[in-house]
């Protein structure tokens, strides 16, 4: 099996306030670098994620916790490409250390379904997204 096609590489300087009273990194923190990830990667191929007309919503979420993130520290989440259906594509992205990549904290699996808003009903994922996820563009 070949290797997850790389998407999108997002680096982020770790807050003090994201840690914990355990001193490290809170897991729902991770959770909001996953997204704040899927969503500069979307809005930048010109699907703003805004709740109007077509889009993404999560269906399922998965992550696997490596290694504790301490501050300070710079991360990388990087994202790849999954499986891609009809009306729905898996996202599978990872969190690194920003200095090292080496070092990997954390992985994570989103299954995201193409929506559209007002109707609340899935629908086919865009051509151009299709073809980025599927390598063929």
């Amino acid at each position: 099996m070949n290797a997850p096609r790389l998407l999108h590489s997002l680096r982020l300087q770790v807050r003090w306030g994201d840690m914990d009273a355990l001193g490290h990194v809170n897991n729902a923190e991770y959770l909001r670098y996953f997204e704040q990830s899927r969503i500069a990667w979307l809005e930048g191929l010109g699907y703003p994620v805004s709740g109007v007309g077509t889009g993404p919503i999560l269906a399922k979420v998965s992550v696997t916790y490596l290694k504790p993130i301490e501050y300070p520290n710079e991360i990388e989440i990087r994202l790849y490409a999954g499986k891609v259906g009809n009306s729905s594509f898996t996202l599978l992205s990872d969190i690194v250390n920003g200095r090292d990549a080496t070092e990997r904290f954390t992985e994570g699996e989103f299954v995201t379904v193409w929506i559209d808003y007002a109707a609340a009903k899935s629908m086919p994922i865009p051509d151009k997204l299709r073809a980025i996820l599927t390598g063929a563009a």
